[in-house]
C-alpha cells in the first residue's frame, strides 16, 4: 500500500510539474532514422533535466524549401518557437525579418556570448551571426576531402598509399585511371564537378576569393586564381567530352554510386560519404581518404564546410524559454548527437568524444578548424544559383569562363546592393 501511495504521489507531483511548465514547440525535418532518434534522446534528456520547460518535437518533412511553410506560420502566429535551420541561410533569414536575434535571448538568462562563440569553430559562428550578432547557435557540421580506390590504384600501377597532393598528380592520375572501351568509358578516373567537386570546393583549393567583407563586393570574376579554377574544370570537359561523361553516369542510376561500384576511382566528397560506403560499398572495398589536392599557388588541406543551425523564429511564443533550450541542444546535446549520429559538431569539446567512439573521423577533423564557410550575406542563396548555373555555361561550352562569372557576378551584386540598401 505505501509503494501504491508512494507511486501516486510521484505521478501527481510531475503531473503538476508539467502542467507548470512552458512548452516550447521545436520544428525539424530530420527524418533520417539515426539522427532522428539521436535528436528525440537529446530531448527527451533536456525535458528530464528542465522541469519548467516542455519541448514538443514536431517532424516537418522536406528540407530548406519548407521554410515557406515556416514563413506562412510565422505571419498567422502559428510558427514554432525553434526551428532547425541550413546555416548557410542564416544571414539571408535574418536580414529578411524572420528570425528573432538569440544573442539577446541568450543574454538574458546569464550567457556569456562572446565566452560561448569560442566554443564553436569560427566559421560556424561566422555563418550563424549577422551584422556582427548571433542569430542561431551551430548545429552540425561536415568537410570535404578526396576518396580514393586503392584496389583500382594497384591495377593502374599508382601506389594505393600515395594519393595525389597536387593537381598535376590528380590529372595525371585521372587520365591513368580511365578506361575506354570503344566509344564509352568503362572506369573513369576523377570527374573535378562530381560529388562535392563544387564551384566554391575548387576555387578555394585555387586559392581564390569569392567575396571581400570589407567591401561588400564580389570578387570571383576578377580573380585570376578563381578564373583558372573553371578553366581547368573546362579542360576535362573538352578532354573527356560532356556527352561521353554524361553517358557513363547514367548507366549507375540515382541509387547507385559510382565510387561505391568500383567504377570511378577517385572522388571528392564530405564526412556523410563515409557512412554510405560503410553501408553499401562491398566487405572487401579497399579506399583512402586525402586533402583535395591544390596548384602550386593553390591552399593545402583546403575544404569548406556546411550544416545546420537552431534559431529562433520571429513572433515565437516563448523565445526565452527556446533560447535555454537551444543552447542545452547546441553544447551537451550536440556531444550526443556527434556520437549517435557520426554527424562531425561545431561544438569543440564534442569532437574528441566523437573520435574516440569513430577513430575514422579523425581525418576530418584534423582539417575542420580551418574549414572555409559560405560568404556570409542575404543573397547566399542566389549566389549559390548563379555561380552553378556560370559552371553549366563554362562545362558546355555555351560561354567563355570570364564571361559567365563576370555575368553572374553583375547579377548577384545587384541584388547584394539592393538588399544592403545601396
Amino acid at each position: 500500500m505505501r509503494k501504491f501511495l508512494f507511486a501516486l504521489t510521484v505521478v501527481l507531483l510531475s503531473s503538476i510539474v508539467l502542467a507548470g511548465a512552458v512548452e516550447v514547440v521545436f520544428w525539424h525535418n530530420m527524418s533520417n532514422p539515426v539522427d532522428k532518434r539521436a535528436i528525440d534522446e537529446i530531448v527527451q534528456k533536456f525535458n528530464e533535466t528542465h522541469p519548467n520547460i516542455r519541448v514538443k518535437v514536431v517532424l516537418v518533412p522536406g528540407s530548406e524549401t519548407e521554410v515557406t511553410k515556416l514563413m506562412t506560420a510565422v505571419a498567422a502566429g502559428t510558427g514554432p518557437d525553434v526551428y532547425y535551420l541550413d546555416r548557410f541561410t542564416v544571414a539571408q533569414r535574418a536580414h529578411q525579418g524572420v528570425l528573432e536575434p538569440l544573442e539577446d535571448y541568450l543574454e538574458s538568462i546569464g550567457i556569456d556570448t562572446t565566452e560561448l562563440r569560442s566554443q564553436f569553430f569560427k566559421f560556424s559562428v561566422d555563418e550563424a551571426s549577422y551584422n556582427g550578432k548571433l542569430y542561431a547557435l551551430p548545429w552540425d557540421t561536415d568537410v570535404r576531402v578526396l576518396y580514393y580506390n586503392k584496389k583500382l590504384f594497384r591495377e593502374a600501377g599508382l601506389d594505393p598509399d600515395k594519393p595525389p597532393v597536387t593537381i598535376d598528380e590528380l590529372d595525371e592520375y585521372a587520365e591513368k585511371l580511365t578506361i575506354k572501351q570503344g566509344n564509352r568509358y568503362v572506369q573513369l578516373g576523377f570527374v573535378p564537378w562530381f560529388g562535392q567537386g563544387w564551384h566554391y570546393t575548387w576555387g578555394w583549393a585555387f586559392g581564390g576569393k569569392f567575396y571581400d567583407e570589407k567591401t561588400q563586393k564580389l570578387t570571383f570574376a576578377d580573380d585570376p586564381k578563381i578564373i583558372e579554377s573553371f578553366k581547368w574544370q573546362k579542360k576535362y570537359a573538352d578532354k573527356y567530352g560532356m556527352k561521353n561523361l554524361g553517358a557513363f553516369f547514367s548507366m549507375f542510376g540515382a541509387e547507385i554510386n559510382p565510387f561505391i561500384g568500383g567504377k570511378l576511382a577517385m572522388v571528392v566528397d564530405g564526412n556523410w560519404f563515409l557512412a554510405q560506403i560503410r553501408n553499401f560499398a562491398p566487405k572487401d572495398f579497399e579506399y583512402g581518404v586525402a586533402p583535395i589536392p591544390y596548384p602550386p599557388y593553390g591552399e593545402p588541406n583546403s575544404t569548406w564546410a556546411g550544416g545546420w543551425s537552431l534559431v529562433i523564429p520571429k513572433g515565437a511564443k516563448h523565445p526565452k524559454e527556446a533560447a535555454e533550450f537551444i543552447l542545452y541542444m547546441a553544447t551537451e546535446g550536440q556531444t550526443i548527437y556527434a556520437v549517435k549520429s557520426g554527424h562531425l559538431p561545431t561544438y569543440k569539446a564534442a569532437l574528441p568524444k566523437l573520435i574516440e567512439s569513430d577513430p575514422a573521423q579523425e581525418a576530418f577533423a584534423e582539417i575542420l578548424p580551418t574549414a572555409h564557410c559560405r560568404p556570409v550575406i542575404p543573397v547566399g542563396a542566389l549566389l549559390w544559383d548563379k555561380l552553378t548555373e556560370a559552371r553549366e555555361y563554362i562545362l558546355w561550352g555555351k560561354k567563355p569562363v570570364e564571361q559567365a562569372l563576370m555575368d553572374a557576378q553583375i547579377e548577384v551584386q545587384e541584388a547584394l546592393d539592393k538588399a544592403l540598401g545601396k
